[in-house]
């Protein structure tokens, strides 16, 4: 007998694996063939004008991410070859029967992982006409166990085939079984701490995107929606009547660092220039300067990134700016099929860790990935990590099960699958009821409580949930228009009016140790801007100077604090403002040219769009009682109106407390409202900044108490 040589024995895996990778480069092909087709990556569509410079951004890294992209079709395609071509081996059917075979055992494989990521992330197909009924049988019907299950037995088959015809000693079998059940214990108790390892400082800093704190069964809601949430407020003291002084993102989280008013910051609206930026520190930066890693992730960075200026060290988050937008275009579905996993998300994060790409983006994959990341971030020293959860934004397309939790499955499959978005104007009315609205909002809420609940589950398994203080809380809520009946399936937004619904945020504190005798809830009035202060304060660490928000650590210890008052104004958004407010000035530019694109991809805001962005906006005070708020009127104006109890010595010092806010202007003007003008001789002091009862003390001519410092920057 002549013994095969090892080049004869490995040239037909060496062939196979040669054509999995032209299959894998063929689909490739025809998929970048499709979208050069549709004109999506700006091959046949004008470049010139104001999309000129977004061109001119993406052409340099296009090259380089399509051959990434090919990158992981070329991997898919052979190791999809070399299992093909071992289960092809088991029938010992030769020549091109054979290749056939071998091909055939390829498709059944891709079929399996399609069916099972059709059921896990319908959005990634949700665009095909071709497989429509199919998928809407699979979100009805479909169960994640239902692919495995197939998969599992179609393997188990071949399995049988293959220890039938080579004859293998039971023993072995039994040896193999053992080895590989001992691994799987063993992994499943890994990541503990060990008992005399040391446990440095830890503060987690958690926030859900438009999270409603009405959603939670102490504030009325069902306490179906966000369970873990609901489970770490048995630990924690909830806030009741937190609110945020801008509900949009990026100027929310600038203030929620700075613990100043978005005013004094610089960043009111999304996409502000960084030029406009106002460098304050942060207190991320104070963590950083005492030695702490600080590390700031989040899934979305379209609206809302974090750059040096923020104080993080580490800032884990998708690509910014115009390539960002590219992304959305690229749909290259077999990214979601074959990467959806940590190899995937380290070499093509910014596809597998980009909540932009609807069904591409693996949340729940990533939330895991994240909470083996803050483990591992914790072990390495004093840490301070914060995470944004975005799973409420656009597209909005929930995974399962969370697609089948609220919208009733008579909705059609577009709105069961991601998010309706129709702008809002006067007269417009969009397509769905305010309930189907509304119902997939809790859906993708419960997909990042689930997120959050990931990451509190990593802390509980590794022995620091206990020791570590977490924040949780919400950057702004959501409006759907309740007051509006002319608007009841129109788009939710937030920042275009000063409300409850859009202004009323989460907001929960766990000391380390739990909440020990504090109280479970607090009603007092508190704001974003004050949770700086807190953690600071709670760790230990110098205060920051200067600031509008304070610190609330008394309130956790069930102390008596001096009431506060909020400052709030609108941000910009898709509505126009007249919408919700007849003879207000009608507002900035909502086209494509009032933005600007840097050399370096960043999208931002003109100065022109800034202006008047400024001009339109609503800006006002709330106590807890009433809101004061001034509104720009089309005729030049400013109307100033009140909601709640305007009567009386309280409501008259809320009222001078805004127009000391107001005052304090780049131009250093006090501002003429409808029916008042402010006197300029009845300004507080340079430095200080009067609460409306330290304003009312003052006035009765009793001792004001301390004064909060005059904001930086106004």
């Amino acid at each position: 007998m002549v013994a095969s040589s090892p080049s004869r024995s490995l040239r037909p895996h060496v062939l196979r694996v040669l054509a999995g990778v032209g299959l894998g480069l063929g689909l490739f092909a025809a998929e970048s063939w499709l979208l050069l087709r549709s004109g999506v990556v700006g091959m046949d569509i004008p470049v010139d004008g104001p999309y000129a410079a977004l061109a001119a951004a993406v052409r340099p890294v296009l090259p380089a991410l399509l051959l990434r992209i090919a990158a992981v079709y070329v991997v898919a395609g052979a190791v999809l070859a070399l299992v093909a071509g071992v289960l092809a081996r088991v029938w010992r059917v030769a020549g091109w029967r054979g290749a056939l075979l071998t091909l055939a055992q390829g498709l059944v494989l891709v079929g399996f992982l399609a069916w099972d990521r059709a059921i896990a992330r319908p959005a990634l197909f949700d665009d095909l006409p071709a497989v429509r009924a199919l998928l809407a049988w699979l979100v009805a019907h479909g169960e994640p166990w239902h692919p495995r299950a197939a998969a599992a037995a179609w393997l188990l088959l071949h399995g049988v085939l293959w220890v039938r015809r080579t004859e293998v000693p039971r023993r072995r079998l039994l040896v193999g079984a053992t080895v590989a059940g001992a691994v799987a214990l063993l992994s499943a108790g890994a990541g503990r701490l060990p008992s005399g390892e040391a446990r440095q400082p830890l503060v987690v800093v958690i926030g859900i995107d438009a999270f409603r704190p009405d959603r939670l069964k102490s504030q009325g809601g069902s306490g179906y929606v966000a369970p873990h949430v609901e489970r770490f407020l048995e630990d924690a003291t909830l806030f009741t009547q937190a609110y945020t002084p801008i509900a949009q993102t990026e100027p929310a989280w600038r203030s929620l660092l700075t613990a100043r008013w978005p005013h004094t910051t610089g960043v009111r609206y999304a996409l502000t220039a960084d030029s406009r930026l106002k460098l304050q520190p942060t207190f991320a930066r104070t963590f950083s300067e005492a030695g702490w890693r600080t590390v700031f992730a989040t899934d979305c960075s379209r609206f809302h990134a974090e750059g040096p200026a923020s104080g993080f060290d580490t800032r884990l988050q998708p690509p910014r700016g115009a390539v960002n937008f590219l992304l959305e275009k690229l749909r290259y579905r077999a990214l979601g099929v074959f990467a959806d996993n940590a190899l995937g998300a380290a070499w093509v994060p910014e596809f597998i860790d980009n909540r932009a790409l609807a069904g591409i983006h693996d949340p729940m994959g990533y939330s895991r990935r994240l909470a083996s990341r803050l483990v591992d971030e914790a072990r390495q020293g004093p840490t301070l990590f914060a995470f944004h959860a975005t799973a409420a934004h656009f597209p909005g397309d929930p995974v399962h099960p969370f697609y089948r939790r609220f919208v009733p499955p008579s909705e059609p499959l577009e709105r069961r699958l991601r998010m309706h978005f129709a702008p809002v104007s006067p007269g417009a009315k969009g397509g769905w009821s305010r309930e189907g609205a509304e119902a997939l909002y809790d859906e993708l809420l419960a997909q990042a409580d689930a997120q959050v609940g990931d990451v509190l589950e990593a802390l509980k398994r590794t022995g620091r949930y206990d020791d570590a203080l977490i924040v949780l809380l919400s950057d702004h809520g959501e409006s759907f228009h309740a007051d509006r009946p002319d608007l009841a399936g129109a788009t939710p937004v937030h920042g275009a009016r000063l409300s409850h619904e859009e202004n009323r945020v989460l907001l929960a504190v766990k000391p380390p140790r739990g909440r020990g005798t504090g109280p479970s809830e607090v009603d007092a009035l508190v704001r974003l801007v004050d949770v700086g202060p807190t953690v600071l304060a709670l760790s230990g660490l110098p205060a920051l100077k200067d600031v509008d928000g304070v610190s609330l650590a008394p309130l956790l210890r069930g102390e008596p604090l001096e009431p506060l008052a909020l400052y709030a104004e609108t941000g910009f958004t898709h509505v126009l403002p007249e919408v919700f407010d007849p003879g207000h000035w009608p507002g900035a530019p909502r086209a494509f040219d009032a933005y600007r694109i840097r050399p370096d991809g960043v999208v931002e805001l003109g100065d022109a769009a800034h202006a008047a962005i400024v001009r339109e906006k609503d800006q006002g005070a709330f106590d807890g009682r009433r809101w004061w708020v001034d509104r720009p009127r089309a005729d030049g104006s400013v109307l100033r109106t009140c909601e709640g109890d305007c009567e009386g010595a309280d409501a008259h010092a809320l009222e001078a407390w805004l127009d000391g806010v107001l005052g304090r202007t780049a131009e250093g003007r006090w501002r003429k409202v409808a029916g008042h003008v402010d006197d300029p001789r009845q300004s507080q002091p340079s430095g200080t900044l009067r609460t409306p009862q330290q304003l009312l003390r003052l006035r009765s001519g009793q001792p004001a108490g301390p004064a909060h410092p005059q904001p930086r920057g106004g």
